[in-house]
């Protein structure tokens, strides 16, 4: 589609405030407080005429603008992985810092990845979207040292599978891709619902997950998908050892009917 330019562009004043959606307002607004700094303003609260708060709003030191969080479960999770947000920092020993900050809080973050110009840090938030740290001093490496293949930097889709490389196993490097289908004994479906969206914010926070999303079923409300995406076995294999997912098997066992059952995934095209 081609637009014609007018004479006169208007010009806006700057950026109004920036708006992420998110699943779960107090729990991301707290992450958001620990991790920087933000602060509340609750005279900003949005809420219906029948008073349901959907919307805060952040204050956020160095951002420059307000940082909105809008309750909107469908989108976060869609927008899972997705960075939507890049923040300046000055050097790696700036890094270093914030490096130091998270550890304290017990906060998921990447290593240090070298990207195409500086050194970046990845956090996933509570619903897994990717906070960005970037240094605005050049790391001065080589062009070969850009670790395009690191899982925490995203460098767009690559070319379509050939139908001959389609097989039963994720080739060296391919991130590892599951879906599990599980079944609530009858009328225990939002318990059921509770304890898989507690797992699924614990798993996103692990190093090497890329993605974990829980599905409920339109038809089956008793149903429910959960799609994992991995950098690989060993990444899968740790998670199956972590305290969340123990406590899941220990607390979701007498709910379901069918418990999950994992099928390894093959994509059809890498677009």
């Amino acid at each position: 589609m081609s637009i014609a330019r007018t004479s006169a562009i208007p010009t806006p004043s700057g950026i109004h405030h920036i708006k992420l959606p998110v699943t779960d307002l107090e729990c991301s607004a707290q992450w958001y407080g620990a991790v920087l700094g933000a602060r509340r303003l609750t005279e900003l609260d949005h809420r219906r005429p029948d008073s349901t708060l959907f919307a805060v709003v952040l204050d956020v030191p160095g951002l420059g603008t307000r940082l909105e969080l809008r309750l909107d479960p469908t989108t976060a999770t869609a927008l899972e992985g997705y960075e939507f947000l890049t923040l300046a920092v000055d050097d790696r020993a700036a890094l270093d810092r914030w490096i130091t900050h998270l550890d304290t809080l017990g906060i998921t973050h990447s290593p240090p990845v070298a990207a195409l110009v500086g050194w970046v840090l990845v956090i996933p938030d509570p619903d897994g979207q990717r906070l960005r740290l970037y240094t605005t001093a050049p790391h001065g490496l080589d062009a070969d040292r850009i670790e395009y293949a690191s899982p925490w930097l995203s460098t767009g889709p690559g070319p379509e599978s050939r139908p001959d490389d389609e097989d039963a196993t994720n080739s060296e490097g391919e991130p590892l891709c599951l879906a599990a289908r599980c079944t609530a004994l009858p009328g225990r479906g939002d318990l059921l619902k509770s304890r898989l969206v507690t797992l699924a914010r614990a798993t996103r926070r692990e190093p090497g997950c890329l993605a974990f999303r829980v599905h409920r079923s339109r038809q089956e409300q008793d149903a429910f998908v959960v799609y994992e995406e991995w950098t690989g076995q060993e990444a899968l294999d740790a998670h199956h050892t972590t305290p969340h997912v123990n406590a899941f098997r220990s607390g979701a066992a007498d709910l379901m009917a069918v418990a999950p059952s994992p099928e390894p995934l093959v994509p059809c095209t890498r677009i």
